[in-house]
């Protein structure tokens, strides 16, 4: 693995849990911000395709694109949230995307996550 690489845990209230790595090289102050700032807790929410989680770090547009694809993990600036993506789509506006999501297959498990449920991302040792 890369020095550049953060293995992370996403668990949601309720048991769903992902396993991802975000990349510094992709947007090395978002990713320094919330690598330094683990563990970290938010709000998640499921709309159109995407599940948000609330951060409070912040941060602007950085190498930003409005196309994505399913099991990437992005940070939009607008809403300070982290984003994974359970389908290839166009946002509604620019995103960092910051790393990807390992067990893409348990993205379907995202459905059952209630609106404001807590969401604790951890690094992944």
């Amino acid at each position: 693995m890369s020095e550049s690489h953060v293995p992370i845990i996403i668990e949601f209230e309720g048991g769903v849990t992902l396993t991802g790595l975000i990349d510094r090289v992709l947007a090395p102050l978002v990713v320094d911000d919330i690598s330094f700032g683990l563990p970290m807790e938010g709000r998640a929410a499921m709309l159109r395709g995407e599940m948000k989680i609330t951060l409070n770090i912040r941060r602007g547009n950085q190498k930003s694109t409005k196309e994505v694809k399913r099991a990437q993990i992005a940070y939009m600036p607008l809403g300070d949230s982290l984003c994974i993506y359970l389908i290839d789509m166009k946002t509604f506006s620019p995103v960092n995307v910051i790393g990807q999501i390992d067990n893409e297959e348990a993205l379907d498990n995202l459905a059952s996550v209630r609106r404001g449920s807590k969401a604790i991302i951890r690094l992944n040792k």
